[in-house]
């Protein structure tokens, strides 16, 4: 039965590709009328649907580029963007089951996908809906970032900031967070040291008018505060060379005063940070492990990795110390 089945599946395929073979000829016509073209994007599409069932990706994908060259020719943007689009996630989806098998594309896949979501982002961009180019852009940083090309995902992440409108805070802030996860993983520590004082200064200036913070803001500026502190430490910069900001966020854990506590409104966090800071400071490797044990399930993954990071920097420096 299961060699019936796959001689079934072959066959079909076969034909599917004799039809793709057939409509791409009828194209080569010289002189073609618009409603020919209509008739082999409609073919192209219905294709494309058949081979995606039969699960012959490859040849779907090009029905689906080839469909967008006909919506092109019609002038129908809308088309073609859609079509583009469905074309682009099924290359990155080729890529990812590549990378699944460990078998090397040469990225052919990623590349072609790329270029899709460019073209049709880039249309987007023309036609004057750089709301839903913004969209596609952090779609498509998204998707790169799940596949590990974090530098590429960072530069569709930071074109995405550009299209933003400067009243869609929310936005604004998720993009601006995937771009510090990004720096953070390639460790560009000050860009992403940056993108935080970036992030804090949109929040305050957007909240200043405002009587209500929503709990994703301010959780987002207890991020950036925390992700601040690991930076600033990792990063070990003369305190003279610090911003009067920076400076100040150190100064801040740098003790713990009882009136202060009894003032603050998240004591058992803020101790932490205290204990962040003083560890680091006597190079006491022995409690950042710990605070790492304690802390993992509710720090961020970058957040996990930076500390990570400060606990080898200790440790390495407590070694030549000794």
């Amino acid at each position: 039965v299961s060699t019936q089945s796959t001689g079934n599946l072959s066959m079909a395929t076969d034909a599917a590709v004799d039809r793709y073979v057939q409509i791409c000829r009828s194209l080569k016509k010289r002189f073609m009328k618009k409603p020919n073209i209509a008739e082999a994007r409609d073919n192209f599409y219905s294709l494309g649907k058949q081979l995606l069932s039969d699960g012959s990706v490859e040849y779907a994908v090009s029905c689906y580029v080839l469909a967008s060259q006909c919506e092109s020719q019609l002038g129908n943007s809308v088309g073609e963007i859609s079509a583009l689009t469905r074309a682009a996630s099924l290359f990155l989806q080729l890529e990812r089951e590549q990378q699944k098998l460990c078998i090397s594309s040469h990225e052919r896949y990623m590349t072609a996908g790329i270029d899709c979501y460019n073209r049709a982002i880039q249309r987007l961009t023309t036609a004057g809906k750089r709301d839903l180019a913004m969209k596609l852009s952090v779609e498509l940083g998204c998707l790169l970032l799940d596949m590990g090309h974090i530098p590429d995902a960072e530069a569709h992440f930071l074109r995405a900031t550009d299209m933003v409108e400067p009243g869609n805070i929310t936005f604004q802030v998720v993009i601006l967070r995937k771009v510090c996860y990004c720096r953070t993983y390639t460790l560009n520590y000050r860009g992403a040291l940056d993108t935080l004082d970036t992030l804090v200064d949109l929040i305050n200036s957007f909240t200043a008018q405002r009587t209500n913070m929503t709990s994703y803001l301010h959780d987002t500026l207890q991020y950036c505060e925390m992700t601040t502190i690991l930076l600033l430490l990792l990063l070990d910069t003369p305190r003279k060379h610090l911003s009067p900001n920076h400076r100040n966020l150190l100064e801040r854990y740098s003790t713990v005063p009882v009136d202060l506590l009894d003032a603050v409104t998240q004591p058992e966090r803020f101790c932490t940070l205290v204990e962040i800071v003083m560890a680091t400071k006597h190079k006491d490797a022995l409690t950042l492990t710990s605070l790492r044990d304690k802390l993992y399930s509710v720090l961020s993954a970058e957040q996990n990795e930076l500390l990570a990071a400060l606990i080898k920097k200790v440790k390495t420096v407590s070694l030549v110390l000794i």
